[in-house]
């Protein structure tokens, strides 16, 4: 017996030490690991950079965001600042707790080719609130009436942070009532006092009282909606107003702030607000021209958030951007530009990347300037995702760009891939990378469109090359995972006949060509499915640039491998317009008669997923205090109920790939509509630019910033002398290129243009040819009853014609005219 328990005791014994010895290596390997792999994981860094104001009578305006390095100054276009004819402009600098060694200014033309001015501060002092505030003194070489751009540059220990506003020079424009009337206007929104004073400036029209949405108002709205209805809303963090444009008679700012609402669960809920104003100056009072709100509600797990019918994203637009993986069991989707992923009915809910700081935020949380695009989701729920823009905060603070990156869920870690960084202005690099931004499977190569080029670049080397040039606007299209690229070679979108497409994973490029008497576009994508039109070149009516039509007599879907799934061929009918709306297209569509086309019942074209539509994607229901708020729908029933909450972090020092791309010398030239306080679109022509600003009731501007149209700052009455009229269009030619050769400056066909949009031309003093059915006349000016004072060609001496008389005279000519800018052609 006593044997057999000390066989029993030696065998534990030895079992213990074995344990011991065990847990021991285990320890040893754990630190040994560790010393070879630090796991580097961490929040993002919190911001850094400072804040500079504009100051006007001790009224902040215009909060700049400072870049890591200097920045092409032919993409700034934010906002404009004020200098009076005192040539001093305060400046108000909210350091937070970065120690500012020294601040200078520069002082460039337009295009950044001249500096006029470079000096540095002397007197920089510090207010109660520990801002620092300093007075600009500007020379006299900046002129009356004319832009320039203002560099600051704060100089910090080692680093040099610098910031961009444009400069105009200009007595009386009221600013200050500008700056009353729209501070004014949102607080009393919010505080839902003075509904009498807001009545008066709103413009109540047919849609007054519809609207169910707080995620987007306008100057129709009710003033209890604008007042935020049954919305009881907080300042979190107040505006301070950016002035994007002023003229003599008009002004638009744009104001970026938070709000606060406690929900019926008691939740406070924080909410992001953009609103855009349009005013114009009397001596009685400011008018609103026009005013939009947009409103998206900061995604907030505290609240319930997960319903049986999908993901309540609350109050936001219904342009959500979201991913499933392929077996639909993870969706990863982006909400106030923060990324987020659920494993559906699978209990956790992950905040994968997102600016704003979780404490102490400020108004560089609130900077919008960036965005997420979501590349792939993988059924283990690893994310690949682009964040394009300005970068808030992080290891590129400050820097502008795209990175891409990759989220491992198992560690809930993000890890960087390749950041490129690029001088393009947010707006237009947006509109790029929605376009294309696509990651190999292998993450060998990434591919990105920039300024009409298509790069790939090698994830490795961080080596690019140009893939595909000349990719001009309206000439090319991607599938839905951007994995397909379709484009027409020659870049012309009335007259091309070859359509090209290469599958980015296999390098494989196809072409589709039509035949001699016939010319291709491409349409869209239906996901990755190709859809294309063919014209017949005597079909086509392209003589007036901006207003060209190309009747396809045929549309054809093709698959991924190349084999047409569906050919569209209407009978005595064209189609004119595609308009895509998830999985269906709807289409204009005209017949010909006698030679000219009229438009006809429209058609629409069904994918075979409708399905998938139904049961996932986005969709609303309406809550008594928000009104209209968006659901994800996952395909499924939700049953999750508290799922546990994920906030991801960083891997730092990950050795990915920093790409330079330098700006594309041969862009295509453009005109870009600006509305709302934004890039709106760009186009081709002056002609469809100018039609898309009145529509949207905003400005255009070509490559060198110069102002091509604005809508609302047309004079009353303008007359221009004879002597001020080139030689070459006295003469009554509207050859574009004859016009050009002789002047030497930007020539802009306007056809398709109204009259009442054509004067603006002649209100800056830039005379019109305008076609008759029996040549041509030039308008040199109009009175304020609308006679216009015309001048036929080789002629001295001009008359007047009655505003009906005017109206059908070029009427009868289809509206073709032509103009000039100031802007001169290199």
């Amino acid at each position: 017996m006593g044997n057999l328990l000390k066989t029993v005791r030696n065998m534990i014994i030895r079992v213990l030490v074995l344990f011991m010895v065990f847990v021991v290596a285990i320890y040893v390997f754990a630190r040994i690991l560790n010393q070879s792999t630090p796991n580097t994981s961490e929040t993002m860094a919190d911001a850094t950079f400072p804040l500079v104001y504009m100051q006007n009578d001790d009224v902040s305006y215009n909060c700049l965001h400072g870049y890591a390095y200097e920045m092409d100054v032919n993409y700034i276009r934010d906002t404009v600042t004020i200098l009076d004819s005192s040539h001093e402009l305060d400046i108000r600098i909210q350091p937070f707790n970065t120690n500012i060694e020294s601040v200078s200014y520069e002082v460039l033309t337009l295009d950044g080719s001249e500096s006029l001015e470079n000096t540095s501060v002397i007197n920089l002092t510090e207010d109660d609130e520990g801002y620092l505030e300093a007075t600009l003194t500007i020379q006299n070489q900046v002129l009356l009436n004319q832009e320039y751009i203002l560099k600051i540059q704060l100089s910090a220990g080692a680093r040099n942070i610098y910031f961009y506003t444009r400069l105009l020079l200009e007595d009386g424009l009221h600013l200050d009532s500008y700056l009353d009337f729209v501070t004014g206007f949102y607080a009393k929104c919010v505080n839902k006092t003075d509904q009498t004073s807001l009545g008066v400036v709103v413009e109540p029209d047919d849609t007054t009282g519809t609207s169910q949405t707080l995620a987007s108002m306008d100057i129709h709205d009710t003033v209890a909606q604008l007042m935020w209805g049954s919305l009881n809303p907080s300042i979190y963090y107040k505006p301070t107003p950016s002035l994007v444009d002023i003229n003599g008679t008009t002004a638009s700012f744009v104001l970026n702030y938070c709000i606060s609402a406690v929900d019926e669960e008691g939740i406070t809920c924080l909410y992001r607000v953009k609103e855009f104003y349009r005013l114009r100056y009397t001596d009685t009072r400011v008018y609103l021209l026009d005013f939009t709100r947009t409103t998206d509600e900061i995604f907030n797990t505290e609240r319930t958030v997960l319903e049986s019918g999908g993901i309540n994203l609350g109050i936001t637009d219904g342009d959500v951007e979201y991913m499933f993986d392929e077996d639909k069991s993870i969706v990863a989707f982006v909400q106030e530009n923060e990324l987020w992923t659920y494993e559906i009915n699978g209990g956790k809910l992950s905040r994968v990347f997102g600016f704003l700081q979780e404490e102490d935020m400020d108004y560089r949380d609130f900077y919008d300037q960036n965005n997420i695009k979501i590349l792939r989701v993988g059924t283990n729920g690893d994310v690949w995702y682009v964040v394009s823009g300005y970068m808030n905060r992080g290891d590129h603070e400050g820097g502008n760009g795209i990175a891409v990156y990759y989220y491992e869920n198992s560690s809930a870690t993000s890890r960087e891939l390749l950041f490129v960084r690029t001088m393009e202005a947010y707006d237009s690099l947006k509109l790029d990378v929605d376009a294309l931004a696509y990651l190999t499977d292998d993450e060998t190569d990434c591919y990105i469109l920039l300024e009409n080029v298509v790069y790939r670049i090698d994830m490795a080397t961080g080596e690019y090359e140009s893939m595909i040039t000349g990719v001009n606007n309206g000439c090319y299209t991607s599938s839905g995972s951007n994995r397909y690229f379709s484009w027409l070679a020659e870049g012309e979108r009335y007259n091309s006949q070859t359509l090209c497409t290469i599958d980015f994973e296999t390098g494989e490029v196809r072409e589709i060509t039509c035949g001699t008497a016939e010319r291709i576009r491409q349409v869209c994508y239906m996901e990755e499915n190709l859809v294309y039109g063919v014209a017949m070149l005597s079909d086509i009516d392209s003589s007036a640039e901006g207003s060209e039509v190309f009747p396809m007599y045929m549309l054809t879907i093709v698959g991924e491998d190349g084999e047409v799934i569906k050919e569209y061929s209407p009978s005595n009918a064209y189609v004119v317009g595609v308009e895509q709306s998830n999985s269906m297209l709807t289409l204009t569509r005209v017949t010909k008669v006698d030679g000219e086309y009229a438009e006809t019942t429209s058609d629409t074209i069904v994918s075979t997923n409708t399905e998938d539509s139904v049961e996932y994607g986005v969709s609303t229901e309406t809550d008594d205090v928000k009104q209209t708020v968006i659901l994800l729908r996952v395909g499924t029933t939700i049953t999750d109920t508290n799922p546990q909450v994920v906030t991801g972090k960083f891997t730092s020092e990950s050795g990915s790939a920093t790409v330079e791309i330098p700006a594309n010398e041969d862009k295509e030239k453009l005109y870009y509509v600006y509305a709302g306080g934004s890039l709106d679109s760009s186009w081709p022509t002056a002609a469809e630019a100018i039609l898309r600003a009145d529509e949207m009731v905003g400005v255009v501007i070509n490559d060198a910033k110069e102002y091509v149209w604005e809508r609302g700052n047309t004079e009353d009455e303008a007359s221009i002398s004879l002597d001020d009229i080139p030689e070459i269009v006295r003469t009554g030619t509207m050859d574009v290129d004859e016009l050009e050769a002789a002047m030497n400056r930007d020539v802009v066909d306007l056809t398709g243009c109204t009259l009442e949009q054509v004067l603006y031309f002649v209100s800056e003093g830039k005379a019109v040819i305008a076609a008759t059915e029996t040549g041509s006349v030039i308008i040199t000016g109009y009175d304020d009853y609308g006679n216009l004072i015309l001048l036929n060609p080789g002629e001295t001496e001009t008359y007047y014609y009655g505003p009906n008389d005017s109206l059908a005279l070029f009427e009868a000519a289809g509206n073709r005219f032509v103009s000039y800018l100031n802007t001169e052609l290199s």
